[in-house]
């Protein structure tokens, strides 16, 4: 794929809010939204699984954490270190597209369209943007370094960026799971920090085309896209 997306190849930008736009090439090809949605699919699921079982696979959850520190990307698919790192994402797309829809994967999908109503409304504050990007790169060598897939302290340090600069937004997205485990701060920390990482993701789908509108009338064209992305 590389070589297809010269406009948000390469831009060394925020972290987070690449302010790039999509070229018309990438607006017609739906396999990098489909990939940037897969993102967001991933990190929806992986707070469900924190919030209703208290844990949720640590490869997955690096990966998506990763691609909030990830600014130059070479193409849609490193953002996330690779297609590997959206396998849990695409797993969930096509069950859903696939009709083969569960409460579990309904929950996702929730959690991923009001991830994309918090991008927009970030992605239209540029003070917002600029503060949340700062918070962001503050933390990036230590997450960079650390031994820890899962590092603690750079994970609540991420999850309090979410609860300043977007929880405080006139939209919020409201979590369901076990008080068990939305009590515990280590969790919750980790679920902001996630959907953090689907914020990043609800940015890039934009960035390349991705508008609700094609989940409906493009989803057999991104079911087919998931499918084969899957399996290379």
């Amino acid at each position: 794929m590389p070589g297809r997306r010269g406009d948000c190849r390469k831009q060394r930008t925020a972290p987070l809010l690449a302010d790039c736009q999509p070229s018309i090439e990438s607006r017609a090809d739906m396999t990098d939204a489909t990939i940037a949605f897969a993102g967001m699919l991933q990190a929806s699921e992986l707070v469900r699984q924190i919030a209703t079982s208290g844990n949720c696979s640590q490869q997955a959850a690096r990966a998506s954490l990763d691609s909030i520190f990830n600014t130059d990307p070479e193409s849609t698919e490193s953002v996330y270190g690779g297609l590997g790192g959206v396998r849990l994402g695409l797993r969930v797309m096509i069950e859903l597209f696939s009709a083969r829809n569960n409460p579990d994967n309904l929950a996702s999908l929730n959690y991923a369209l009001g991830l994309a109503k918090l991008g927009n409304r970030i992605r239209r504050d540029r003070q917002r943007q600029q503060a949340l990007g700062r918070e962001i790169g503050l933390v990036e060598s230590a997450w960079r370094d650390t031994d820890d897939p899962l590092d603690e302290s750079v994970i609540s340090q991420l999850g309090d960026a979410y609860q300043r600069h977007v929880s405080s937004l006139d939209f919020r997205l409201a979590i369901s799971g076990k008080p068990e485990y939305l009590k515990q701060d280590d969790k919750v920390a980790l679920v902001r920090a996630l959907l953090l990482a689907g914020i990043r993701s609800a940015f890039l789908w934009h960035q390349v085309g991705g508008r609700q509108w094609r989940l409906i009338f493009q989803r057999r064209k991104m079911l087919g896209d998931a499918e084969r992305l899957l399996t290379a």
